[in-house]
């Protein structure tokens, strides 16, 4: 089924700028295209949408599913976000995405090229994968950190930073759950592009709340993969004297080779 969004189109155009479309593609560095809209007027043209064209009466929730997943596989970064709100505030409350039939979909997403920058990569980890694997448990979660060996650097990065936010509870989510999130950062740390290691360093971080002893452990057993900045993140809730320590077992396991 191949969707027509002209309306939707139409009411996010309406309310694009030429500032906010320069400002947010000098910020990504020109690696996606804006329309120029602000979030809010994108969460707002969506749902108007929505109600005029009565997609939520209209159709069975498979429908409603294939056409968010149409929309990420839009241009646009806008286009991207509206399809990422529409399974955050939408399907995703209204119990209309069976995981295991959807989990093999996003990584398509990944793989066929449709996700490939940090914002929309990230924006889809916390606003779709996250509250998907906070609903649906244990088995959810592990599928997805098992991304943590696939060969696309943004579904990898995505094995981690889906649990920013359940990170904090650590075995709070379930029993195992920080071993889990640990085993996906042992992997992705170990792939040097930024990306991977900013994801790695952020995902520390959070877990540093939970669990500081296993995640001290982590960092200092593989301290020859991180990168000066992938560190930093990864230390930043950490006191100074703890900070300075790790940067010197650092420096020195560099220079150790």
């Amino acid at each position: 089924m191949t969707y027509d969004f002209g309306f939707l189109w139409q009411l996010m155009d309406e309310k694009a700028t030429e500032k906010t479309k320069v400002w947010w593609e000098n910020y990504l560095k020109h690696v996606i295209e804006f329309r120029g809209v602000k979030m809010a007027d994108i969460r707002s043209s969506l749902h108007e949408w929505l109600r005029t064209e009565q997609i939520p009466e209209k159709m069975v929730p498979a429908e409603q599913v294939d056409i968010a997943l149409q929309l990420i596989r839009e241009k646009y970064a806008e286009d991207k976000l509206a399809g990422i709100l529409y399974f955050q505030e939408v399907l995703i409350p209204g119990e209309m995405v069976n995981w295991k039939i959807a989990l093999p979909r996003f990584a398509e997403l990944f793989q066929d090229g449709y996700i490939y920058d940090w914002n929309i990569c990230d924006w889809f980890c916390v606003r779709v994968l996250g509250p998907m694997a906070k609903k649906e448990g244990e088995a959810c979660s592990r599928a997805i950190a098992d991304w943590q060996s696939a060969r696309n650097i943004w579904q990898r990065r995505a094995s981690g930073v889906a649990f920013v936010n359940l990170a904090k509870n650590g075995d709070e989510n379930f029993p195992g759950f920080t071993e889990m999130l640990l085993t996906a950062c042992e992997a992705t740390v170990k792939h040097p592009e930024r990306f991977s290691q900013t994801g790695t360093g952020w995902v520390l971080r959070e877990l540093w709340k939970a669990a500081p002893e296993d995640v001290l452990k982590l960092i200092e057993s593989h301290i020859r993969f991180f990168s000066a900045e992938g560190l930093r993140y990864a230390t930043e809730k950490m006191s100074a004297a703890e900070k300075k320590r790790l940067k010197l077992f650092w420096k020195t396991a560099l220079k150790d080779g």
